[in-house]
């Protein structure tokens, strides 16, 4: 009786373990479609498009096909463009009446797609689906986002894990000077006064052409809600190189033609721009923009009654650590 026991619980248990490797199995090999596009520690995928005086730029999705062996046939992927997704995602994000501060939809106007069906051939497990971009006067004191997903059909199944089936592509122009700067070194003084300095840790320039980029005056939120009102322009002129390869030039800075805000330069504004080996990484190499600034403006709007005007003076950096030997600008950057 004892031995009939045993072997009851030995053929149970061999039948749940089959039942598992098939679980297992089916897990394994089954094939699901997902967008390449990870999401950062602002829930968004960033892209990167250089700046082209035309507005021109086109971004490669990878679309993914998932599982552990090789594609076997031809599948044609619905994908289409899901602004509530978006929208959910500041509702989540942002505070209750700070609507100013949303991610905003990608007008029609500035992308287009070839077609609505990114087609992956038999034998391949991951195909570029290309987007066009037209950028022309999109104006970036928002951050705009592209919001896809890869639409329900019964010729394919969606990977919904973690939402691999959505793609948040956050738009980020770019050109040789824009980036996010170490202003720790830029002393924000209030004017007249050279002693007990305001400072702020990062600067985030955009791009406004090719040789132009802005970023929020002395200490302005980059979320408060007047920012607008306060950004700096920095437009380089052309710089001459000296002996140790290093490009030396004069700024142009200037605020929008607002009198109360009064952006305007108090002093020689310059840059520095170098190349510099990676000291540890010999495929990298360090490309450090350096700003050497001096203005002031007026603060209108935290204090209506008494406004406050500031001066600001000091430099900021920019780093941007390249691999030469890749020959696409945007991958080559490491973002």
């Amino acid at each position: 009786m004892r031995k009939l026991y045993i072997l009851g619980l030995v053929l149970a248990a061999s039948t749940f373990l089959g039942a598992c490797n098939d679980e297992w199995e089916d897990e394994l090999y089954s094939q699901m479609i997902s967008f390449k596009a990870p999401l950062g520690d602002n829930s968004l995928n960033e892209i990167h498009i250089r700046y082209q005086p035309d507005g021109s730029g086109i971004y490669q999705l990878p679309v993914i096909v998932s599982g552990s062996r090789d594609n076997e046939r031809n599948i044609d992927v619905k994908i289409s463009v899901d602004e509530d997704t978006l929208r959910i995602l500041n509702q989540e994000k942002f505070p209750v009446g700070r609507q100013d501060l949303w991610y905003l939809p990608l007008p029609e106007q500035h992308y287009s797609f070839e077609s609505n069906i990114c087609h992956i051939p038999a034998g391949t497990n991951v195909q570029l689906y290309p987007i066009h971009f037209n950028l022309n006067g999109l104006a970036l004191d928002d951050k705009y986002v592209l919001p896809l997903t890869i639409d329900e059909d019964p010729s394919y199944v969606q990977n919904i894990r973690k939402g691999y089936y959505k793609a948040l592509l956050g738009i980020n122009l770019f050109n040789d000077y824009s980036g996010t700067y170490n202003t720790t070194l830029m002393n924000i003084y209030i004017a007249g006064t050279t002693t007990d300095p305001a400072k702020v840790d990062t600067r985030v320039a955009k791009v406004v052409d090719e040789n132009t980029i802005f970023f929020y005056a002395g200490s302005v939120w980059s979320e408060d809600e007047n920012r607008r009102r306060y950004k700096v322009y920095v437009e380089f002129g052309e710089g001459t190189e000296d002996e140790e390869g290093v490009v030396h030039g004069n700024l142009n800075v200037y605020g929008d033609d607002d009198p109360e805000t009064n952006i305007q330069p108090i002093g020689e504004c310059t840059y520095e721009r170098r190349v510099i080996q990676h000291e540890t990484i010999k495929y990298l190499e360090r490309h450090v923009t350096t700003l050497n600034l001096s203005y002031k403006y007026t603060d209108v709007t935290s204090n209506s009654d008494y406004p406050m005007t500031y001066e600001v003076k000091g430099s900021m950096t920019m780093e941007r650590q390249i691999n030469p030997l890749i020959p696409d600008e945007d991958q080559a950057i490491q973002w």
